[in-house]
This record gives C-alpha cells, structure tokens and sequence, in this order.
C-alpha cells in the first residue's frame, strides 16, 4: 500500500486516462524495491534482474487501467514478477542449473557477517541447498522463508492450493535437511 493511497484509490486513477501515469508512478515507487528483492533471490543477477523487473512494470503499466480488484493489486503484481522471473529461468535453464560454490560463498560472504566458520558453512550449506531443489520447491520455499508469505498469500498469487504448498514447502525442507546433513559429514 502507497503512503498516501490505498490500493483501491490507485486503481480508480488507472481508470482515469489523467491520473494513470500518477497512478503507475505511485505503484512502481511502492513495490519496486520488494519486487526487485523477490526476483534477485530467485535470479541471483543484478543485470538480469532489472531486465525481468522492467518487463513486470511494462505488463503492470499495460494492463493497470483493466485491473479487476479481484485479488489484492499486491498479490496481482507478484503473480505478474513471479511469472516473468519463471519464464526468464525457464529460457534460462542450463545456465541456472549450474552455479559454483564460489559463488556462492562470495555473494553470502559479502551480504552477511559471520560470527563463526560453522554459521558460514551452513548458510553456505543452505544457499546450495536451496539451488539444488526443483524450481517449484525452490519458489516457495523462497516465498515463505525469505518473503515471509502466508500460505494464503502464495496460493493466490500462484493460483495453487495451500496444501499442495504447504507440502512443496515439506518437501523443500526434507530436502535440504538431508543436503546439509550429508555435506556437513
């Protein structure tokens, strides 16, 4: 929600031909940086990132003034990003099945201060993990771990339920469980 304007409010300006581009200019200074953030988790490039970000906005803009307030013009702009950054990872999918581990540990070591070599190595153990989980298992753990996404949230946005969900999400943590506990040896 904008500081000054409800969601309702800015789709009654979308509709208004004068008061759409205030209207988008409201919504993109809104949800552009928690956008950017969700894409970049699943993306890891900044350069990537912002093109699939651009591509959210150019569809927001397209169809803003048809928007149905059927769902929260949150989730409808989530559902939108989500569904650019799948179809960008989906053309992209050899080169995002393979990500070196120094990577990794650069991107990690840089975002966050370590305590200790253990908490390292099994953050350094989680983002790994995390990489090697199947994209939807990947998606929503990422959504309910790193977003802090209701099931709710995610359903509609996904247009899923939440027990399927909620059992992607029990898998993922099987999953890497298991990963962590077989590399920490």
């Amino acid at each position: 929600m904008s500081y000054l304007y409800s969601d309702d409010e800015l789709c009654l300006m979308a509709k208004d031909p004068k008061e759409r581009e205030l209207a988008f200019r409201i919504i993109l200074k809104t949800y552009q940086e928690r956008l950017y953030s969700l894409i970049k988790n699943m993306v890891h490039s900044h350069e990537d990132t912002d093109d699939i970000l651009q591509n959210t906005f150019i569809k927001v803009h397209k169809y803003l003034s048809t928007f149905q307030n059927k769902s929260n013009l949150y989730t409808w702009i989530y559902r939108i990003a989500i569904n650019e950054t799948l179809r960008f990872l989906a053309k992209n999918k050899a080169q995002q099945r393979v990500i070196s581990s120094a990577f990794n540990r650069a991107k990690v070591s840089d975002a966050y201060e370590m305590d200790s070599m253990d908490e390292e190595k099994t953050w350094l153990l989680l983002n790994e993990g995390i990489e090697r989980l199947p994209p939807r298992q990947k998606l929503v753990f990422k959504l309910r771990y790193f977003e802090k996404m209701t099931y709710a949230e995610m359903a509609e946005i996904l247009k899923v339920s939440e027990g399927s969900l909620k059992a992607s999400f029990h898998h993922a943590l099987g999953k890497l469980n298991e990963f962590i506990k077989k590399e920490a040896l």
